[in-house]
């Protein structure tokens, strides 16, 4: 779509990242809780090779937080070893069919400091370099948003925060398919391979850095 900027979601449920992948943009998991992303290391290897050499602008290194927050996020800043002014930290939040029920904010709010601590602290009252990721239907886990944009999951259609303003208010990038064919005229993955796919409705590579904090940290 011209004017947004497409990016690819990967982990060990994809073959790994190679080097012709066409997007300026990427996001890679580094772990699930304490489970390390099997294909993390050689995804951040290729990751850092794009971003030194230009044909990515940007990159998205993300963790499932779970409730045991300290212990993910020691394991997230571990397994990249270095921060990068070209990359931010990802909390995906996700019940998981139920499996985290309740109201998580703390833990999921300490996660955020203190990845965006190791990022650069704050800016203002604002985390740096730290995006979330949370479902509107999901909300009741994650009821108090801390200040950053987050992606929202919603595959063929437009996110839905009838239920979620205040997500609604920090809403920058759309999850918009899971391969499988939603949203069909956009793309399902790249080459051969299916995968979650991102866009930022109207924002290029260069103006999504800008709302990520990558180069300038947003004004409100």
């Amino acid at each position: 779509m011209k004017g947004s900027t497409l990016f690819a979601d990967v982990s060990e449920w994809q073959p790994p990242l190679p080097d012709d992948y066409p997007y300026r943009w990427v996001s890679i998991r580094s772990n699930d809780g304490t489970y390390r992303d099997r294909r993390f290391e050689a995804n951040w290897a290729t990751a850092r090779r794009m971003l030194d050499d230009g044909r990515l602008v940007g990159a998205i290194v993300y963790a499932v937080v779970r409730p045991n927050w300290e212990e993910t996020l020691g394991v997230h800043l571990e397994m990249q070893g270095e921060d990068r002014p070209d990359v931010v930290t990802m909390a995906d939040v996700e019940s998981w069919s139920g499996q985290i029920t309740g109201d998580h904010s703390d833990a999921f709010n300490g996660f955020v400091a203190g990845a965006s601590g190791w990022r650069g602290g704050t800016a203002g009252e604002r985390p740096v370099r730290c995006v979330g990721y949370l479902n509107p239907n999901d909300i009741g886990i994650w009821p108090s948003l801390p200040d950053i944009p987050f992606v929202v999951p919603s595959f063929g259609a437009p996110p839905d925060f009838a239920t979620a303003p205040e997500l609604g208010r920090r809403y920058v990038v759309q999850q918009y398919t899971d391969g499988a064919g939603h949203r069909a005229d956009l793309p399902q993955g790249y080459g051969k391979v299916h995968c979650d796919m991102n866009i930022a409705h109207g924002r290029d590579p260069w103006q999504l850095g800008d709302v990520l904090g990558t180069t300038d940290i947003p004004v409100d």
